[in-house]
């Protein structure tokens, strides 16, 4: 007589298992990138410690034209956003991945959106990464670049100079969509941050996650001889501190090799 489907499962054993802390054992960042973005996830995750501190990753509704009303527009996705990234466990920081985004909302908008889905988890954004990065690396003057039209870069501008740092000078590559800034050569912005450079700026700031800076960061800071601070790198750096990973990572910048300032 045949065995029937219900008496063969009555042979399946049930083993013990053993657990370990899983993917990502030193940290787990939530990372809300923009729908239209390019670049930033892959930056950041590229300057993590591969193995041992993971990105999550939720999309949240934007448009490919970069400017202020767009800009703002992202906040009414943001919370859905923010809930769709492991909702039934923990995480260690999260992450809004759009410096200018940031700076149009203002960072207390972009943390109370998320912490109200992700309560008591920390929040980092490029621009905020960026504000603590200036701090650790005591860089009260900073020259500028970014890919963006000129409404943009100003209101970036204002921000800063808003929260104590002063822009010596800002420069911008008069780009207005998100599709076009992740197609900038890294030798360009190079050649960009060593025209716009000047002997009084303590530092030089690159904005905008869809820029692939990371090849050329410890380029500039050599041709220059001081710091180069972008916005994946900030935020890659502000997140692993956040998360309590303290250890440096090479190649990436000075900045990529500092605690979070007291």
């Amino acid at each position: 007589m045949a065995t029937t489907t219900l008496e063969r499962s009555k042979d399946i054993a049930i083993l013990p298992a053993t657990y370990d802390a899983g993917i990502g054992p030193k940290g787990h960042i939530g990372f809300i990138a923009l729908a239209n973005g390019y670049t930033s996830e892959h930056e950041v995750e590229a300057m993590l410690p591969k193995g041992e501190v993971v990105l999550y990753i939720s999309r949240v509704a934007s448009d490919n034209v970069i400017n202020l009303t767009n800009l703002k527009a992202i906040e009414s996705d943001m919370m859905r956003a923010a809930g769709m990234i492991l909702p039934a466990d923990t995480l260690d920081v999260m992450v809004y991945s759009c410096t200018s985004g940031t700076t149009a909302l203002g960072e207390d908008k972009v943390f109370e959106r998320i912490q109200s889905v992700r309560p008591g988890v920390p929040v980092t954004t490029p621009i905020t990464g960026a504000l603590a990065a200036f701090r650790a690396l005591g860089a009260r003057k900073v020259v500028m670049l970014t890919p963006y039209i000129s409404e943009v870069t100003a209101g970036m501008r204002d921000y800063i100079e808003g929260r104590g740092i002063e822009v010596l000078s800002a420069s911008n590559f008069n780009i207005s969509l998100n599709s076009d800034m992740q197609k900038v050569a890294p030798e360009a912005i190079y050649q960009a941050a060593i025209t716009i450079d000047r002997p009084d700026a303590d530092a030089v700031f690159v904005s905008c996650t869809a820029l692939r800076t990371s090849p050329v960061i410890d380029r500039i800071e050599q041709r220059l001889g001081k710091p180069v601070v972008t916005s994946n790198q900030a935020l890659a750096w502000h997140a692993l501190r956040l998360a309590g990973y303290a250890e440096p990572r090479a190649g990436l910048g000075r900045l990529m090799t500092l605690p979070l300032p007291a």
